[in-house]
């Protein structure tokens, strides 16, 4: 632990804000969206509005959702904000809190470690990362905001008939809004026509940006548009339902540990009624005696070689490599466990040793003399020793491998 600074911290507050995102937004808050975004934070904040009204104006001012930039970056605001209070973590089943931030915090690591543990692989291939709860607070959404200005301003830029239209539609929705105080008699027939006439100025405009001129830059405001949308709804999403999720990797967790109780492991085995839970209750102990570190192998096959080859030279194999040594032959032919309790070797001879090893294990004698015999039994041998130290090394990498 980093010691260096850590009484500052003990001694004041982090004093935590969505300053950062609200930056990023403002570069990205010029021209038309300047506007949408003042009308969006307007319609929110009246009081005088029903929220029936506020949802008739929001469809309107999402005839063409790309144009309505105020809508979506009004939202990131907001969504990160209501992070910060903790208020989009999932309830507590004992209470009605939805946590605070650290707490929010302090799961999502423990999903990180849990995932990885359980999986062999990062929470984020499952959408459940650190940025898949709290990116758009690290500013992973960035980019788009930048995108979102860069088109903004070629647009404005060349200063569109449609674009002047489209602003002044919605300055006058700006002006309707603010005139409305709190007990205000709203004006329907004047919204409904200031309404209509935004979608036909925000249509226009769109019409205009279809075409090939700013085509480019009418894609890169759609693209920016549904990135953040689905930022924002992964992380409602998840962490709407991060303490479940925790739970659950818990759980398994739990169960996985009690796995080295052989009575426990019984009864799980012998209760549990889907297949893979039996198979893995049921196989422990084997697969358990199985693992040896010495076999530990992240490089592939190449390097399986060399870890058999080390295992090997640690027996002290091969042990006889001169075919023509035949009493050395017959030994170790009398020590193979493929021939040990199926060929009597007492009271035989070494030629005859060797003729009925290479008899059981299929190995052509016709046409050999004792030493040829006796060439072909020691290469099987020799091949048998390396083929099971591989098994065994096969063997551990199946038991170790997350499946």
């Amino acid at each position: 632990m980093v010691k260096q600074g850590l009484r500052a911290l003990a001694n004041t507050s982090a004093n935590f804000s969505n300053q950062g995102v609200q930056d990023a937004i403002a570069t990205a808050n010029i021209g038309f969206v300047t506007k949408t975004k003042t009308l969006q934070y307007l319609v929110d904040i009246n009081s005088t509005l029903t929220d029936v009204q506020k949802t008739t104006i929001r469809a309107s001012l999402n005839v063409q959702p790309y144009l309505n930039a105020g809508r979506y970056l009004q939202d990131l605001n907001n969504h990160t904000a209501d992070m910060l209070q903790g208020l989009l973590g999932e309830a507590d089943a004992d209470s009605t809190s939805n946590g605070t931030f650290l707490e929010q915090l302090g799961i999502v690591d423990g999903i990180q470690g849990s995932y990885l543990y359980l999986y062999g692989e990062e929470a984020s291939v499952a959408n459940r990362g650190v940025n898949d709860h709290f990116g758009s607070l690290r500013g992973i959404l960035d980019d788009e905001l930048l995108s979102i200005k860069q088109s903004v301003a070629t647009i404005t830029g060349a200063s569109l008939a449609t674009d002047t239209a489209f602003q002044n539609a919605t300055q006058a929705l700006i002006d309707f809004v603010n005139a409305l105080g709190d007990s205000s008699t709203l004006d329907v027939s004047t919204l409904n026509s200031l309404l209509s006439v935004y979608e036909s100025a925000a249509n226009n405009f769109n019409t205009i940006l279809t075409g090939a001129a700013y085509s480019a830059q009418r894609t890169n405001l759609i693209a920016a548009r549904t990135a953040i949308n689905s930022q924002l709804s992964l992380e409602a999403t998840n962490l709407g339902s991060v303490r479940s999720y925790s739970v659950i990797l818990t759980r398994y967790m739990a169960f996985q540990g009690l796995a080295e109780n052989e009575a426990i492991r019984d009864i799980i085995a012998k209760t549990a009624q889907t297949a893979a839970w039996q198979d893995y209750y049921e196989n422990y102990n084997d697969r358990f005696a199985q693992l040896n570190v010495k076999y530990e192998n992240t490089a592939g096959d190449s390097e399986n070689e060399t870890i058999i080859n080390n295992e090997l030279r640690l027996r002290g194999l091969p042990d006889v490599t001169d075919y023509t040594n035949l009493t050395a032959v017959a030994d170790k032919a009398s020590r193979d466990t493929r021939l040990v309790g199926t060929v009597s070797f007492p009271g035989r001879g070494t030629a005859d040793v060797i003729k009925k090893s290479c008899e059981k294990l299929g190995i052509n004698i016709t046409g050999r003399d004792v030493y040829g015999q006796s060439q072909n039994l020691l290469k099987s041998m020799n091949d048998f020793d390396r083929e099971t130290v591989r098994l065994e090394l096969q063997n551990h990498q199946r038991a170790n491998t997350l499946s």
